[in-house]
């Protein structure tokens, strides 16, 4: 499942369970928090218009593989960033891949989804507007932070009452 985890200090991002991509270990979670990361920052753009975004289903597909290396494309021609241009976004561990100069692909793409949180608009941060696009994110996203001070809902197990509510 993946998670937000915190790099550059204290600034939240999505970080995977595990690769995705042609190759990638592809877990059901992490491909699908991978699409729609990309459909919800990448489908407006002029570079990709010609590309197909698929729904965020899990499913790793050829569409799917071929966006993660254009965008990793992207990145290094038009953004001028150094990731690897392998087709695959790995788990991010620590703040830089390979060294001091390198970055991960899934940092960067938490960057493209605020930043078009930021550009168009939408309803609270960007974590809670790309889950309200997307609602099956709900079950693959683990501690997703919601409201103005971005705390994660725990879900109440005791449950009592006619009406069957959770105490808090």
């Amino acid at each position: 499942m993946a998670r937000i985890e915190k790099f550059f200090g204290d600034v939240e991002n999505i970080n995977l369970t595990a690769s995705v991509g042609d190759g990638g270990v592809n877990l059901k979670d992490d491909v699908m928090v991978v699409q729609a990361m990309l459909k919800y920052s990448l489908e407006e753009h002029p570079y990709f218009r010609k590309f197909k975004f698929p729904e965020p289903t899990g499913t790793m597909d050829k569409d799917t593989a071929k966006l993660i290396k254009e965008y990793q494309r992207f990145l290094r021609k038009k953004d001028k960033v150094s990731v690897s241009v392998d087709g695959v976004i790995s788990r991010a561990v620590g703040e830089k891949a390979f060294g001091k100069r390198g970055w991960w692909t899934i940092l960067c793409l938490n960057s493209h989804v605020l930043e078009k949180r930021l550009l168009w608009g939408g309803q609270g941060n960007h974590f809670e507007d790309l889950c309200r696009k997307f609602p099956q994110l709900h079950d693959a996203l683990d501690d997703i932070p919601v409201g103005t001070l971005e705390l994660s809902l725990e879900p109440s197990v005791q449950r009592t009452g006619t009406l069957n509510l959770g105490l808090e």
